[in-house]
């Protein structure tokens, strides 16, 4: 890919990283390790993957550029345009410092003691107040600050449900680095800072979610190099994945005590506990003791084109659900083996979100925990306590930081869950600050065999299964 310098000042080629000395030391997490100098490699990413359709042909005419203006464009939603717009401004700001190898560590650093896998660059004014000042200088031929950013990165989300206000709020986001592959990023290798932006995937399925990424080719280059990173290529590259985000600053929430549960369909069956359809349905199990009982989700979708949350250039939704089971004596576990405990359940294409077309897969949700939580015998519970499990589903960005999808304390323990998301409001079956009351009704799908759990956004249904 073409070498490319976006800006057109002296400023920035006259800036040196003046933050330390060549000679600098920095010690790896391996005492033994000494890090002296940055590899400038690639480690594990294609080079040979390009986005033609996301392309301009650059002022010469003989070569071909992303078109980041097109990329950045989103004609439905003027609040993500003006936050994709600012954060192409910041990468471009902040790409020099990433020859610094005291810069890199440092963010590294602050990614791992991070809620949110995300280094928030606000935090460099008391931190490291010489890396701000850098980086705004650079800001300052847009007339912009990290502050100015920071201020202007606000959201207001998309058809909000006015009977929950909190739905209608403003979100309020800082200016940060997400690092999606922190678990295995050597600081040895180069960093590939990216403004964050998707390439047009409508048209070739291949480039689905793949993110622009800039790199330089040696330690004296000024200009920048393009490539794409995918998220198979963030589980196998070591070089440090510095993804400019919008970022929050906390995953955990506070619990809206007047919240009331919302189930939808089924949710109002409290009476039938007591007819005798219970005790017969126990006597089938019963006398079926080789079954082994799990549930599992089956029918789903998204309910129209204003809970397209995807990118705009992206084919596919990608329908997720992270979830925690909470034991009786508080030890809590991911029910999933994805990043963060999370999993896709489906990937659904624009036009059947747009239609709110019924997907059909089947999905494991749950094993059979014993003993569950059952709303039929509140408050009254076994001794010694009960299986709570607790989820949320969202449309899942894989090159987002982490926002909060979830707070619950139950059995002593408080969770958390998370995912990464473009936007706090991209969930789609329980408002976050509702998910307390919002836990896996198993005794439900154990006498009905299936339940719903439907929002304004979406509908789920899990079901008891035998194997």
């Amino acid at each position: 890919m073409k070498k490319i310098n976006y800006i057109t000042m002296a400023a920035f080629s006259a800036i040196m990283i003046t933050s330390c000395e060549k000679e600098d030391i920095i010690e790896s997490e391996d005492e033994n390790k000494l890090v002296t100098s940055i590899k400038y490699e690639l480690n594990n990413i294609p080079l040979d993957k390009i986005a033609k359709a996301s392309m301009i042909k650059d002022k010469s005419g003989s070569d071909y550029i992303y078109n980041y203006s097109m990329l950045s464009s989103n004609p439905d939603d003027a609040d993500e345009e003006k936050i994709n717009n600012l954060l192409f401004k910041l990468a471009e700001a902040t790409a020099p410092l990433i020859k610094d190898i005291n810069f890199n560590q440092l963010i590294l650093n602050m990614v791992i003691n991070s809620e949110t896998q995300s280094a928030n660059l606000l935090e460099l004014q008391t931190t490291a107040p010489n890396f701000y000042d850098q980086i705004n200088q650079n800001l300052n031929v847009y007339g912009l600050s990290l502050q100015t950013i920071a201020d202007n990165l606000t959201y207001q989300p998309v058809a909000p449900n006015m009977d929950y206000p909190e739905t209608a709020q403003p979100e309020y986001y800082v200016p940060a680095i997400f690092v999606p592959n922190i678990d295995i990023a050597d600081l040895s290798y180069q960093p590939i800072i990216s403004p964050n932006l998707e390439v047009n995937a409508l048209e070739d399925i291949l480039l689905e979610d793949n993110v622009i990424g800039w790199y330089y080719e040696n330690e004296t280059d000024e200009d920048i190099t393009e490539t794409l990173v995918d998220e198979e290529s963030s589980f196998n590259t070591t070089n440090p994945l510095f993804f400019i985000d919008h970022a929050v600053t906390t995953t955990h929430l506070i619990p809206n005590p007047n919240a009331t549960a919302y189930y939808g369909i089924d949710s109002c069956i409290y009476a039938d506990s007591s007819s005798g359809k219970l005790a017969a349905r126990n006597n089938l199990l019963s006398n079926n003791l080789a079954a082994i009982r799990s549930f599992s989700s089956r029918e789903h979708r998204i309910k129209g084109a204003n809970y397209q949350y995807e990118s705009r250039w992206s084919g596919k939704s990608e329908f997720a659900i992270v979830g925690y089971r909470i034991e009786p004596n508080g030890t809590h576990h991911w029910e999933y083996s994805g990043r963060h405990g999370h999993k896709v359940i489906s990937k659904i294409s624009r036009s059947a979100v747009q239609t709110a077309k019924m997907q059909w897969n089947w999905s494991h949700h749950s094993d059979d925990w014993q003993p569950f939580y059952n709303s039929w015998n509140f408050p009254n519970y076994p001794q010694g306590g009960v299986n709570y499990f607790y989820w949320n589903t969202f449309e899942r960005d894989w090159n987002r930081d982490l926002k909060a999808l979830g707070t619950v304390s139950r059995n002593g323990t408080t969770i958390h869950l998370k995912g990464n998301m473009r936007y706090s409001s991209n969930w789609y079956a329980w408002i976050p600050n509702t998910v307390h009351i919002h836990n896996t009704q198993f005794v439900w799908i154990d006498y009905y065999w299936s339940h719903w759990n439907n929002s304004w956004k979406s509908d789920f249904r899990l079901w008891k299964v035998f194997i």
